[in-house]
């Protein structure tokens, strides 16, 4: 597998910390910002001194670049109603209720035109009188208490997000596994911050939550991404082949993951 090594790039009052990763194929470096945070691609025999020369000539660009990249991770969302959100790319518009608010339950609501029963909630046992219901394009979320902060309408949202995340990437795995005669892999749902999937020596495949907000096209992708890896390790031209060989259109998939990944981070 490609070398790496960790390095800290010092600009006026920021510090940026940045992961090398090293190839025998590499010629040049190459600077990537993006959800994995600041990566750099070098050749394997390239110095270390010479490639921290020449992250710090890119100084200023990466300091920019990777200002905006985090303005954009950085929680924009009230948790209140009317704010969209995505499920499986599609656009949803929030609706809050609490549980002393019955009259809303066996009703047509009035902002959403759509009849919501008790019994279509996705109930969250870990948290009681806690439930969420998507109806047409209108997530509905029912809090435990009147006063509901929207600290505690995110938590909801994101305990309802990871279990349709595990149910939808499963469903996603299951289906590549059997196209292609490979055993069923584990699939671990994750928080993770600088990751949409990855593979360990063990063959459990492990996804961020966040992917069951993109289009299935996109979400899959990462699936079949990580899935490769069960077979290659690495990122060797033989395992983009064998990504290639599943997914033909994976390049524009991969650049769509690229252009739609930034929003789905609260």
């Amino acid at each position: 597998m490609p070398e790496t090594e960790k390095a800290t790039l010092y600009y006026q009052n920021k510090t940026i910390r940045y992961t090398i990763r090293r190839s025998a194929r590499r010629r040049t470096v190459g600077i990537t910002i993006d959800v994995q945070g600041v990566r750099v691609a070098a050749p394997k025999r390239m110095p270390l001194d010479q490639v921290v020369a020449l992250v710090n000539t890119k100084a200023r660009w990466i300091a920019e670049k990777y200002a905006a990249f985090r303005s954009r991770l950085e929680p924009r969302k009230r948790f209140v109603s009317g704010e969209e959100f995505l499920y499986l790319g599609r656009r949803v518009s929030l609706q809050v209720q609490s549980k002393e608010e019955p009259s809303r339950l066996g009703r047509r609501h009035p902002s959403s035109g759509s009849w919501v029963q008790p019994e279509l909630f996705d109930f969250n046992f870990s948290r009681p009188k806690a439930a969420v219901a998507l109806k047409g394009n209108v997530l509905h979320v029912q809090a435990p208490t009147p006063s509901v902060q929207s600290k505690e309408v995110r938590e909801i949202l994101e305990d309802w997000y990871k279990a349709r995340a595990k149910e939808v990437i499963v469903r996603r795995v299951q289906h590549y596994a059997e196209a292609l005669g490979w055993p069923m892999p584990t699939v671990l749902i994750r928080n993770q911050k600088k990751r949409w999937g990855s593979c360990n020596a063990k063959g459990e495949l492990r996804f961020n939550w966040r992917l069951v907000m993109l289009p299935l096209q996109v979400l899959d992708y990462v699936v079949v991404h990580e899935m490769a890896h069960l077979k290659v390790l690495d990122h060797s031209p033989r395992f983009w082949a064998l990504v290639e060989q599943i997914m033909p259109d994976y390049k524009a998939r991969h650049q769509a993951l690229h252009e739609l990944g930034l929003g789905l981070y609260w």
